[in-house]
């Protein structure tokens, strides 16, 4: 049923426990079983050998949850696609049982668990395995498509009764990830009308409707979530993003007032600084920051991102104050990089550090100083960065004159944060990207580029894709009609009367705003009619 060798990690901090459950596991199944006590020593193992099964604990002392743990690995890239989740807690509370099932774990198991129930769940687990090991290969090599065509031809065939809540969920999350959003969503609608109280169906719904565009309906959807004490706070979360997008900064205060401060996430925190930043509440900033930091004090790794953090904002003041005035921000960004990359072994961090400091030394105008922090081996290996440090970066190459490289540094930031699943760290991002590209004078370059491969989408027919790109072409470059007049034809031809935070009247009135050429003013007029046409 199972390969030679089918490699479990377990993660526990309480030494006996953790020798407790590799016990049972041994028992089990042909199962090769490696164990650790941190997030830490997980990463460190990930870096040489892949897992086909997690088995992650909840609580891991004082540092970041094993929910932030596998969020943070599945971004960088350590975890494959492929690899199953399985949750333990002793926890109960709907807050953090809400956390993990954000993730949509394949099992999540309650301690005191029985042996029974954890043999019974890992032998399920390894049957469905088993089934869907060709999909799970074609997902590990981006094959998404021939991933799908084999779920399909399984369905075709006939699911084993006990595996047809797994086929679903995996067959949704393929179609999602593959763009083909409306079918994805037939299938949550469908799970949810038998039940609607199955929580990653709600999430699967919510991200459907996000992705599709239909945000008054997305936004109706998390104000019924918020009641829900498993979804509470990632509701509130969602839509002070929504909000952000939409420009309401003090809805996303008041959304995010609704979450225990202690409770924050950290792409939460960052986007409720962004949200005072833009209503010119720099002390509250700092100030939020400050406590999340000081919280920490004693969980090294969020002591860390939020050190760090701190230390970006400060780096955003002084980047928005004349030469003369930054002295300041500059010494407490570099204090805080100090602090924060202190004794630090990891590629990904050193990277952050160096270039948060080089981005200081090219503020400073020490373009020498910046240039030696580009030296390091670890600085150009962008395969695990995060988006928000690709920005830092694409400055810190921009100010030494290597226009080229900044570009392609906004594109690959662009391009990474799209594959994030946390919605407010997008949101974020996505405003450091623009905000970033604004300064640097690469937006409209980069919206012509987005508007090119929306024109193809749109001339194969995919206008839910190529929706995608006009929108951001024309969020990127807001003054060219011409983007917006693409937005609005693909709005026309999909029947959509609402995209975003544009409505077909909205859209219309913006574009009228604009300077026109006279191509541009046939074209709007040739649109109005058809719009108008399809209205009656």
């Amino acid at each position: 049923m199972i390969a030679v060798e089918f490699r479990i990690a377990i993660v526990e901090d309480n030494a006996t426990a953790r020798t407790a459950l590799r016990g049972h596991l041994m028992s089990i199944a042909n199962l090769s079983v490696s164990s650790f006590a941190s997030g830490v020593e997980l990463k460190a193992a990930l870096k040489k050998q892949n897992f086909e099964l997690l088995l992650m604990d909840y609580h891991l002392g004082q540092g970041k949850t094993g929910v932030e743990w596998v969020q943070n690995l599945r971004e960088a890239g350590f975890i494959r696609p492929s690899t199953g989740i399985i949750f333990l807690t002793s926890d109960r509370s709907p807050q953090i049982i809400g956390r993990i099932m954000d993730l949509q774990p394949d099992v999540l198991l309650i301690k005191p668990y029985t042996i029974a129930s954890l043999t019974r769940q890992i032998n399920h687990y390894l049957k469905y395995r088993d089934f869907v090991k060709n999909v799970l290969h074609s997902l590990d090599n981006k094959q998404l498509e021939r991933a799908i065509s084999v779920v399909r031809a399984k369905i075709s065939e006939g699911i084993p009764p006990r595996l047809v809540a797994d086929i679903r969920k995996l067959y949704a999350r393929l179609l999602y990830e593959n763009g083909d959003i409306q079918r994805a969503l037939s299938i949550y609608d469908d799970v949810l009308t038998r039940s609607d109280k199955v929580l990653w169906a709600q999430w699967g719904k919510v991200k459907c409707q996000y992705a599709s565009g239909q945000w008054p309906h997305c936004k109706s959807h998390l104000s019924q979530m918020v009641n829900s004490s498993l979804a509470r706070d990632k509701a509130f979360e969602w839509l002070a993003s929504i909000s952000f997008e939409q420009n309401s900064y003090e809805q996303v205060e008041k959304y995010l007032n609704e979450i225990k401060f202690s409770e924050l996430s950290l792409p939460a925190a960052k986007l409720k600084t962004l949200a005072y930043q833009k209503q010119d509440k720099v002390v509250e900033a700092i100030d939020l920051l400050q406590k999340k930091r000081a919280m920490h004090r004693s969980a090294k790794d969020r002591f860390n991102d939020f050190t760090f953090e701190l230390a970006e904002f400060y780096l955003f003041l002084a980047e928005e104050s004349p030469e003369t005035n930054r002295e300041e921000s500059l010494s407490q960004a570099r204090k805080l990089v100090g602090i924060a990359g202190r004794s630090q072994g990891d590629p990904q961090t050193l990277q952050k550090r160096d270039y948060l400091l080089a981005f200081s030394a090219v503020l400073d105008g020490d373009i020498d100083k910046a240039s030696h922090l580009l030296e390091s081996d670890h600085i150009d290996n962008y395969l695990r960065t995060e988006p928000s440090v690709l920005v830092i970066a694409a400055k810190v190459h921009h100010g030494l004159g290597d226009e080229r490289k900044a570009g392609e540094l906004l594109l690959m930031a662009k391009q990474k944060n799209a594959e994030l699943q946390a919605i407010s760290e997008q949101v974020m991002n996505d405003e450091l990207i623009f905000t970033g590209g604004e300064r640097l004078g690469l937006n409209h370059e980069q919206a012509i580029s987005i508007n090119e491969s929306g024109t193809q989408l749109f001339i194969e027919g995919m206008f839910d894709k190529a929706m995608k790109h006009f929108y951001d072409a024309f969020q990127l470059s807001p003054d060219t009609a011409a983007f917006g007049l693409n937005l609005l034809q693909c709005m026309i031809e999909a029947d959509t009367g609402v995209y975003r935070k544009f409505n077909i009247n909205v859209l219309l009135e913006k574009i009228t705003s604009l300077p026109l050429n006279e191509t541009n003013r046939t074209r709007l007029e040739q649109l109005t009619l058809s719009a108008q046409e399809q209205a009656l």
